[in-house]
C-alpha cells in the first residue's frame, strides 16, 4: 500500500513524533489519512482520462490550472520503476558488486540503460537521491528505498577526502572513471556540496537510528567550520589536499545554514552556532541583498558574480519561506528571488505545457528542465503555505502537472524538455539522472501543501 508523505522538509523523520522546527532537509509520514489525501489530490488535480491518446496530449486549462497528461502520483511511480532499468545485478543492501548506474554515471539512456561515460557529481547528486529514496520510501512503504539511500551514504563514506588532508573526510563533488575530479572541478571539490550531503547524513541517521551517520555529518561540519572565511563564506572550489583556492566565489550559502541548522539540532556546538550565523549573514547580504549567485553545477566554469541558476535560488527561496513564520521579513526576500527568477528564467509560453511554468536550468543554458521547475514549483508552494495566496497556488499545481508532459512513455522524465528559442527541435541530447530524481523528490514534498480546494 502506498502512503502519503507528509511535508518533507519540514518534519523530522523521527519515528511518529513532531517537530516543527527543522530545515528541509527531514523526512517524516502522515499515515492516517494517507488514501484519502491521495483520492482528494486525484480529483482535485482534475485527471484526465486515457479516452484519446491524441486528447492525453493537448494542454487542457480548468478554472486558471493546466491539467496533466496522466495522474501525477502514476508518473512518480513510473519514474521510480524506470530507474531500476539500470540497476543490472545490483542488489539493494549490497554494495560489493555491481552497482545501479546512478552510483558512477550521471547520464541515463532514454530506454533506462546505463549511460557509456563514467562521470559524476555525487557530493550534491548522491545527496539528492539519498533524499529521493527516503522520501519515496516514506510514500510507498517498500525497504528497497531505504537500502538504496544507505547504499549511497556508504559509497560516499569509503570515497570521501583522506583523514589527513587540509579538507578532511569530504565528499568529492565529481568523480570521473573511477576517480575523484574531473569536469570543470578538474583537481578540486566544493564544499557547500559537502554540506548538502552533510544535511543528507543527518537524515538517513533520522531514519535509522544508525549513528554512523550523525559521526559523518559531524566530521563534515568540523572541516567546514576550520575553513570557513571571516565573512561567513567558503571558497568555491578547493583542493582537497593542501586547500590551494582554485575559484573563490560560487556555491549555495544555504546549503551551509541549513545544515549547520540541521547539525545544531543534534549536537549543540557553539562553533556550529557561530558557522551558521556567519553563514546566514553572508546569504542574506549577497544573494539577497546583492543578488548575486556565480557559479554553481560541478560542470560549468567560473561564471561572472550576477549569474543566476536556477538550483541554488529556488532553495533559498524556499529556506525563507519556512523561515519565514519567525522572521516576517524573510517572506519579501523570498518573493524578490521568484521575482528575479521569472524575470530571466521561468517562462509560460514558448513550450509544449505552456501557459504552465516551466524552468530554466541557468541563464547562459536556457533549457526548460523538469527537476528546476519542480523546485520551483516547490517554493511556491512553500510561498502560497505562509500567504494563502490563491493565484500562487494555481501556478504551482499547473507546474506540478506540467511535468506529466515532461515524461517519456518509458516514465523518464526528461532533461530537455524545452529549448527557450528552439532553433534545432530534433537535436538529440542527453538525459541526467538527477533531473529525473529532483522531479519525484520535489513533487512528493511540495504536493502535501496543496489543498484540494
Amino acid at each position: 500500500m502506498k502512503r502519503y508523505p507528509e511535508n518533507i522538509f519540514t518534519l523530522p523523520y523521527d519515528h511518529g513524533k513532531t517537530n516543527n522546527n527543522v530545515g528541509f532537509h527531514s523526512i517524516s509520514l502522515e499515515k492516517e489519512l494517507v488514501l484519502l489525501f491521495i483520492g482528494v489530490w486525484v480529483l482535485c488535480m482534475g485527471i484526465l482520462s486515457a479516452e484519446d491518446s491524441a486528447e492525453r496530449n493537448r494542454v487542457q486549462v480548468d478554472k486558471g490550472i493546466v491539467m496533466p497528461r496522466r495522474h501525477v502520483m502514476e508518473a512518480i511511480e513510473a519514474a521510480m520503476k524506470f530507474l531500476k532499468k539500470a540497476d543490472g545485478n545490483y542488489i539493494p543492501g549490497k554494495i560489493d558488486g555491481e552497482l545501479a548506474g546512478y552510483f558512477t554515471r550521471a547520464h541515463v539512456n532514454e530506454d533506462g540503460s546505463r549511460a557509456e561515460k563514467q562521470l559524476a557529481f555525487p557530493a550534491r547528486q548522491h545527496a539528492y537521491f539519498i533524499f529521493t529514496f527516503l522520501r519515496y520510501h516514506a510514500y510507498a512503504g517498500e525497504k528497497e528505498w531505504l537500502l538504496r539511500a544507505r547504499d549511497l551514504a556508504e559509497w560516499n563514506l569509503a570515497h570521501s577526502t583522506p583523514p589527513d588532508a587540509f579538507y578532511p573526510h569530504l565528499p568529492y563533488s565529481t568523480f570521473s572513471n573511477g576517480k575523484p575530479g574531473g569536469s570543470q572541478d578538474k583537481d578540486s571539490i566544493e564544499p557547500d556540496k559537502s554540506a548538502f550531503l552533510g544535511s543528507a547524513y543527518l537524515a538517513l541517521n533520522e531514519a535509522t537510528s544508525d549513528t554512523r551517520y550523525l559521526d559523518a555529518a559531524k566530521a563534515i561540519a568540523d572541516t567546514l567550520v576550520r575553513r570557513q572565511n571571516k565573512d561567513g563564506s567558503w571558497h568555491f572550489r578547493v583542493a582537497p589536499e593542501d586547500g590551494a583556492i582554485r575559484q573563490e566565489f560560487g556555491g549555495a550559502p544555504v546549503f551551509f545554514v541549513q545544515f549547520f541548522e540541521d547539525m545544531i539540532r543534534h549536537v549543540d556546538n557553539p562553533s556550529y552556532r557561530q558557522a551558521h550565523d556567519r553563514a546566514l549573514k553572508l546569504m542574506l547580504e549577497r544573494n539577497i541583498g546583492k543578488n548575486l549567485w556565480g557559479t554553481y553545477h560541478e560542470d560549468i566554469r567560473d561564471k561572472p558574480q550576477d549569474y543566476l541558476s536556477a538550483e541554488p535560488m529556488s532553495f533559498t527561496a524556499i529556506y525563507l519561506f519556512r523561515h519565514a513564520k519567525a522572521h516576517p521579513e524573510y517572506l519579501e526576500m523570498g518573493r524578490r528571488i521568484l521575482r528575479s527568477m521569472e524575470e530571466r528564467l521561468v517562462h509560460t509560453e514558448g513550450h509544449p505545457a505552456a501557459p504552465a511554468p516551466a524552468v530554466s536550468e541557468q541563464a547562459g543554458f536556457e533549457h526548460m528542465m523538469p527537476g528546476h521547475t519542480a523546485r520551483y514549483c516547490l517554493a511556491l508552494a512553500e510561498f502560497y503555505k505562509v500567504t494563502g495566496e490563491e493565484q500562487t497556488k494555481k501556478k504551482a499545481i499547473s507546474g506540478i502537472n506540467a511535468l506529466t508532459y515532461m515524461q517519456s512513455e518509458t516514465g523518464l522524465f526528461r532533461t530537455f524538455f524545452q529549448l527557450r528559442n528552439e532553433k534545432r527541435p530534433r537535436q538529440k541530447r542527453p538525459n541526467w539522472y538527477s533531473q529525473h530524481l529532483y522531479t519525484v523528490c520535489h513533487v512528493l514534498e511540495a504536493m502535501p501543501i496543496l489543498p484540494a480546494n
